[in-house]
Order: structure tokens, then sequence, then C-alpha cells
């Protein structure tokens, strides 16, 4: 089956992901859709065992994932049924070791284990708002909400 909305994700996540990094490099007020909001600063993570603990603490009535480097340094995916694979790269910057990349492939295991489905449609966008909630808090939601609009997915 085609993922056909996955590029209007990673547009719409990408898009939000920005306006976190500008959170963390000291301009945490953005404008969403009108209002103005203090965004979270987003957590990097130094390791792949600190990505697994947090995995580990957001995770509750589905079964635990397990993280393992990714080869590849381009992506990061979810494998069934349980599998993060993310890039470490040895030199430069751990572009996925951040709690965007982190909450988006966990997404991708709860619904899969909620709903049996594993593209990018509107059970994966629940899971995922769901889980930005409880993580970042509203703020963050309502800009990933806006941001997934801004794109033409509801």
């Amino acid at each position: 089956m085609r993922d056909s909305q996955r590029s209007k994700v990673y547009a719409a996540e990408d898009a939000w992901a920005l306006r976190l990094d500008a959170a963390r490099r000291g301009a945490p007020r953005a404008l969403v859709a009108g209002s103005s909001v203090l965004l979270p600063t987003e957590v990097l993570f130094g390791t792949l065992e600190a990505a697994q603990t947090y995995a580990d603490g957001h995770l509750s009535g589905v079964p635990a994932v397990r993280l393992r480097a990714r080869r590849g340094q381009g992506k990061a995916h979810w494998e069934a049924p349980g599998v993060i694979a993310l890039p470490v790269p040895e030199h430069g910057r751990p572009w996925a070791l951040r709690e965007s990349v982190l909450l988006h492939e966990l997404a991708h295991h709860v619904d899969f284990h909620r709903h049996d489905t594993a593209d990018h449609g509107p059970t994966y966008r629940a899971c995922m708002l769901e889980l930005v909630g409880q993580a970042l808090g509203p703020e963050a939601t309502l800009a990933l909400r806006v941001a997934y609009g801004e794109v033409g997915l509801v």
C-alpha cells in the first residue's frame, strides 16, 4: 500500500522541528496560528542509550521498543514489531538523536500496536500528537497540529 501522506507529514514535522530548534537556540516564543506561544526546549540525546531510556519512559500500553544504531546516516526508521534504527555518526552532529525524531519513530510503534498500521495517515498523526503532548506539552502540540494543517493534513 502506498503511503500517500508521507511527504506532507515530513514537510510539516520538518517545519515544526525548525521551530523547536529556534527555541533551543534562545528564541522560545513562536507565532503559531496568530498566537504567541512559548515552545519547550527539545531534548538532544548524547548517546543511543540515553535515547533508549527516554523511549522506555514514554511508552505505555504497547510493547517495549528497542533502539539500535543504523548504518546509513540519511534516515531513521521503525521496524515491525518493535525496533527503531537511528543513525549514530562517529563524527559530526547526530541529527537523529533528538526528541522530535525519536517521537516520530515512537508514533509509528504506537500506531502499529494500536491500529495495525505503519503509514503516515490519520492514526499515525493522532499518535504523534498524543506523544508530543505528553513529552513536550500543549504548546508544542499546537505548533505541530498547525504545521500539519499548513500542508493540508487534517
